[in-house]
């Protein structure tokens, strides 16, 4: 049979039915299923927060640290406290409803169900970066249009309100109070946890994994890895003791991106969205601490009273929560005057540098500052291959910053070094020289610190600028 001619479905010949050529057939077809896959929805996995790889570990026999019924109590008590991917939240207690407070709404006072952690400077900037945000839904508000709204697709809880705001009014009653309502809805919205949980599976699971533990499907790929956030041990903070974090120090993580890693800025995301991953974080970061806590209960008493899981949720979050309100006290800041880095307090900071009996900065990076110097590396006596010496608290090998790039993952202000300095890192071996020095020595190791990556010698002489500042 030649190539044009012509078959009617069912292979007959039929004058009364109209016949097609197979290519015309074969085109239609083609534009069904094209029509047809056009209006499915890409299948979305359904995600399941996971106990950490330490809680389902095994003995030296093979058989779990933690048996299979326990990790099944915890993975219940931990649903029960921070709920699921798909609805996290914080369980409220009885202390929580009696003051009015809930962690999960940082916008409204305590007394008023909110956390009362955001002021009204943040939350008129939230105003502002939502007008700007959703200009084209507003636009189309105050023009009347309201069937060209939509919320977007990682706000499932702010497109639940408009909908219900929608079948709430009959067409011919949205006149100019319906447009106020409708603006306020999106001009005053405050991501729910829901809604940052979305955001946050769009674009930061694939790095921090979905119970934030640095484990996504591109972690593997990276170096260094992805935060693991399970632990509380976040690295590059303005906190000393090894407090949890401020707010502020995760939104500025997530505004400004960690220099030299694949941690980007996300600057380009509204206020809003960047205070609400702050809430998902610490959500997740609470959620991993109180199972490590709930795993430790385990193998040291054999058993996890029902009274301990809320004892335990209650201390997690009252550390995040004393950091918050105690920032004045474990904040480090500096306030008193800054020396100048003159060629002489810098002959004082590459002498600190150097120095072999307390300080020791060159034993891991090097006396050049290249990040080599001899502590850090160790050599496979079997092998004979020379790798780091050191590992973090998440267990990846560590290697000292080289200085001479001018590369600090933690920023490259003065008092963002200087912070790195006086209090360590946490989760690495940098230790605190805070307790060792006194201040004009600290900066003396700063300002020798920045002319390491100085290629015109521009920072001599060169006040450092906004040292003493917060943030």
């Amino acid at each position: 049979m030649s190539s044009d001619s012509r078959v009617c479905l069912g292979g007959r010949r039929t004058p009364s039915l109209p016949c097609w050529r197979r290519s015309d057939f074969l085109a239609v077809a083609g534009l069904l299923v094209w029509g047809l896959a056009c209006r499915l929805e890409p299948s979305r996995p359904l995600l399941r927060f996971e106990l950490s790889e330490a809680t389902r570990a095994l003995d030296l026999d093979g058989r779990p640290k933690v048996p299979p019924e326990l990790q099944d109590q915890i993975l219940g008590s931990l649903e029960m406290l921070f709920g699921t991917p798909l609805n996290p939240q914080f369980m409220l207690t009885g202390e929580w409803l009696d003051e009015g407070y809930d962690p999960a709404w940082p916008p409204f006072p305590v007394g008023e169900m909110g956390s009362g952690e955001l002021g009204e400077d943040v939350l008129e900037s939230i105003r502002l970066g939502n007008a700007l945000y959703f200009r084209s839904q507003l636009g189309a508000i105050e023009a009347g249009r309201f069937e060209e709204v939509e919320a977007p697709d990682w706000a499932p809880d702010l497109a639940q309100s408009w909908g219900e705001l929608l079948a709430a009014t009959q067409p011919q009653s949205r006149g100019d109070g319906f447009r106020a309502e409708a603006a306020a809805l999106f001009t005053g919205w405050y991501p729910s946890l829901r809604d940052s949980a979305e955001l946050y599976r769009q674009q930061c699971l694939h790095c921090h994994g979905v119970e934030g533990g640095g484990n996504g499907p591109t972690a593997q790929f990276l170096d260094p890895r992805p935060r693991d956030f399970r632990k509380g041990i976040f690295k590059f903070t303005a906190m000393k003791d090894r407090a949890q974090p401020r707010r502020r120090d995760l939104y500025r993580v997530l505004e400004e991106g960690v220099s030299g890693t694949a941690m980007p800025s996300y600057r380009r995301f509204s206020r809003a969205q960047l205070e609400g991953l702050v809430d998902y974080t610490r959500l997740l970061s609470m959620r991993g601490m109180v199972e490590l806590d709930l795993a430790a209960t385990y193998e040291l008493d054999e058993a996890i009273p029902a009274e301990y899981v809320l004892e335990s949720y209650k201390e997690t979050f009252g550390k995040w929560r004393r950091s918050e309100e105690e920032a004045e006290e474990l904040v480090i800041t500096f306030d008193g005057e800054i020396p100048q880095p003159t060629p002489q307090i810098i002959a004082r900071g590459r002498e600190l540098f150097m120095d072999d009996k307390i300080v020791k900065c060159y034993s891991c990076h090097g006396p050049a500052g290249r990040g080599d110097g001899s502590s850090a590396w160790t050599v496979d006596p079997k092998t004979g291959e020379v790798r780091e010496a050191y590992q973090d608290e998440w267990g990846q090998p560590i290697r000292p910053r080289n200085l001479t790039q001018g590369i600090f993952h933690g920023g490259r202000r003065p008092i963002d070094i200087y912070r790195r300095i006086k209090a360590g890192i946490n989760g690495t071996p940098m230790p605190a020289l805070g307790g060792t020095l006194p201040n004009e020595d600290l900066w003396a190791i700063v300002h020798y610190v920045r002319t390491l990556s100085d290629q015109d010698g521009s920072l001599a002489g060169q006040h450092g600028p906004a040292a003493s500042s917060e943030n």
